[in-house]
């Protein structure tokens, strides 16, 4: 049997690689990070740990592209801070991120990230800074592109990065394929329409859709460009 339940669930599951910046490959490549330019391994500039990432400027680039569930909500977070003015110009860079799909950007939400509010962070030469924003990530989306830039001269330090998967957003996501039914037969959750993407159980850890427990569990079904995040218990 198979019952759809309305009440709230907390997932929490970090799904950027790396973003202590702890582990390198050498002194300019930080482990996972595929763009990475103008980047040195940092000692002594540290939020936590024992490294950060010194970035210079000349609009480069430090990036990693981490893959996402259409319809989850993401919360996106770094620490920065700025260098002094010796050097070089303290208030140029920003985060420079967006949705990303298998054939590339999303051109409706490939300017997600600009900021924040579309400007620079400011000069904070004295403390490190935290930015975090919330999102829900689009109906078409497989991947999210997380990037940093600095800007002509300016240098930032950087640690912390974080992408944390909150599970389903439920309130804006749900049930939106019309005629959707979901059924459980010997452990195995179906659908008359659309593919299973991820199943979730009770404390937020994706599962194989095979030999399920008895107990509560998160289901996104996506049909082309449609999703449908179905919360069910299975008895």
């Amino acid at each position: 049997m198979i019952a759809f339940l309305v009440s709230g669930l907390t997932f929490a599951q970090e799904v950027l690689l790396n973003g202590g910046f702890e582990n390198w490959d050498d002194a300019n490549s930080p482990t996972n990070f595929t763009k990475k330019e103008n980047i040195e391994k940092e000692s002594t500039e540290v939020h936590s740990g024992a490294f950060a990432a010194k970035h210079t400027g000349g609009t480069k680039d430090l990036g990693q592209t981490v893959a996402v569930t259409a319809g989850n909500s993401y919360t996106i977070s770094l620490w920065y801070k700025t260098g002094t003015t010796a050097e070089g110009d303290t208030t140029n860079s920003r985060i420079w991120a967006y949705w990303k799909n298998d054939d590339g950007t999303i051109d409706d939400n490939g300017e997600e990230l600009r900021g924040p509010s579309n400007s620079y962070f400011t000069d904070n030469t004295s403390t490190w800074t935290q930015y975090t924003t919330t999102l829900t990530a689009p109906e078409t989306a497989t991947n999210f592109y997380f990037e940093v830039r600095t800007y002509k001269n300016a240098v930032t330090y950087w640690d912390d990065f974080s992408v944390i998967d909150n599970g389903p957003s439920l309130s804006i996501k749900t049930n939106v394929i019309p005629g959707l039914t979901v059924t459980a037969n010997n452990g195995t959750v179906n659908t008359n329409k659309g593919s299973i993407v991820a199943i979730y159980n009770i404390v937020g850890v994706q599962v194989a859709n095979q030999n399920l427990a008895k107990g509560v569990y998160i289901i996104t079904v996506k049909e082309n460009n449609k999703v449908a995040v179905k919360k069910v218990l299975i008895q």
